[in-house]
């Protein structure tokens, strides 16, 4: 597990950098391979927060939060990433457990809508092959509008959004 500290608006401290990294080493319980574990903590004006993006062995997690003392907003952002990890370690757990009792009934395609001209940014993921499902549960993590995936089933490359109207919907070519 690598953990990076970035400090903004805020001096350098060998004290806060410690005190993220002993706190977030508990994280490591939840992932057999390699993480990184990327940590900014900044300023502004009375606020401090702490911001933390977890990536690596197919699990993406993302959490922030604001406090008036900086180790109170380490503590609350490590025990909400805490949550959501084990909470996904849960239904993969649960989801095997039910996928060797029964197999899932494949998803029904659904037609994508044209995109934009311009390109703003460029994100590269790297992961590993995910069920529809193990996908819908790393769209909700992330809290994101679409997420892009490698169907393990079909070793095709599909994609998971949130419909307008607030159903979930898979594209696959």
């Amino acid at each position: 597990m690598r953990i990076k500290v970035t400090f903004r608006h805020l001096d350098q401290s060998d004290e806060l950098r410690q005190y993220a990294e002993n706190r977030l080493q508990k994280l490591k319980k939840y992932s057999d391979g390699p993480m990184d574990v990327n940590v900014v903590l900044s300023t502004e004006k009375f606020r401090q927060s702490a911001e933390v993006v977890i990536s690596g062995d197919g699990i993406r997690a993302a959490a922030k939060e604001e406090q008036e003392d900086m180790k109170a907003a380490i503590d609350l952002v490590s025990d909400k990433i805490e949550r959501q990890l084990k909470k996904y370690r849960d239904k993969l757990i649960s989801r095997r457990n039910a996928a060797s009792h029964a197999q899932p009934a494949p998803a029904e395609a659904v037609a994508s809508e044209p995109e934009a001209d311009e390109i703003i940014t460029v994100e590269k993921m790297n992961s590993k092959p995910m069920i529809v499902d193990e996908a819908v549960d790393q769209l909700q993590i992330l809290g994101r509008q679409f997420l892009p995936f490698r169907n393990a089933e079909t070793n095709e490359i599909n994609v998971v959004y949130w419909r307008n109207d607030g159903t979930l919907g898979l594209i696959e070519p």
